[in-house]
């Protein structure tokens, strides 16, 4: 969990020192995926619930690939750093609180990646 909200810390203060777009609407399909803006916020937050260490972990790089924000080479692209700016804000929604007790444990959060990660 303290993985987790030093990721989400820098992400606020990446995303207070920069300006970017806001992402689309969160019912709107993500360009070059077919997944919404929620379902790539899910993804990336049960990738990171599923390991101590997302960053080192294949699990978390194809996640992130899959949702756009990491490119072939296994490493962040230019929407990396607005995704996890918005991923924050998301993040601090009441209604994701449902969702995190869903991916709660490293187990659920692996279940959760591998029923809704696009192949």
């Amino acid at each position: 969990m303290r993985s987790i909200f030093a990721i989400a810390l820098i992400a606020f203060c990446l995303s207070a020192c920069s300006s970017y777009g806001l992402g689309p609407a969160s019912g709107a399909r993500h360009e070059g995926t077919q997944l919404t803006e929620d379902e790539r916020h899910r993804l990336y937050s049960a990738g990171l619930a599923a390991s101590e260490s997302p960053l080192d972990t294949d699990l978390f790089k194809d996640v992130c690939k899959k949702i756009g924000i990491f490119g072939a080479d296994g490493r962040p692209n230019d929407g990396y750093l607005a995704f996890v700016a918005t991923h924050v804000d998301w993040a601090m929604k009441p209604e994701t609180e449902a969702f995190k007790r869903e991916i709660n444990t490293k187990e659920k959060a692996r279940d959760y990646i591998n029923q809704h990660l696009p192949q």
